[in-house]
């Protein structure tokens, strides 16, 4: 909610949790990303030097926010990420489930531009076929 130029009020739960801290990167190019996911206070990582300039992120579940906060700052070369949670031996695995909802959209869209290609052709066909006949 903001009231007016630089008040802003942000209602956050009564649990308080620090952050878990993960040093990613990119083996072909080089590239490092700091990622601090799971804290409650929206201004936490603020004193962080990696994450000047970004702002928090909040995660939401089924169209209602948690109340829990991500936050994502791309490394310079030499930067830390500072106190990190990752274990070196553990992998980073994401697992993507398919969704039914996402697939039938995107269908329908397809269903879609085919119909209107072939509008497009006929109209296109049956303009030259006029034109032809006269």
């Amino acid at each position: 909610m903001i009231f007016g130029p630089g008040t802003r009020l942000i209602v956050g739960p009564k649990e308080q949790y620090e952050p878990e801290v993960y040093e990613l990167s990119d083996t072909k190019t080089n590239e490092k990303v700091c990622l601090a996911t799971g804290f409650t206070r929206h201004n936490l990582m603020k004193d962080w030097t990696a994450f000047s300039g970004t702002e928090a992120s909040q995660i939401v579940e089924d169209g209602k926010p948690t109340g829990v906060y991500n936050q994502v700052a791309v490394l310079e070369a030499g930067q830390e990420c500072g106190n990190t949670t990752e274990k070196a031996d553990e992998p980073c695995a994401a697992s993507l489930e398919p969704d039914e909802m996402v697939n039938l959209a995107s269908l329908t869209v397809f269903g879609l531009r085919v119909i209107f290609m072939k509008t497009v052709v006929f109209n296109v066909l049956m303009t030259l076929r006029l034109w032809i006949s006269q």
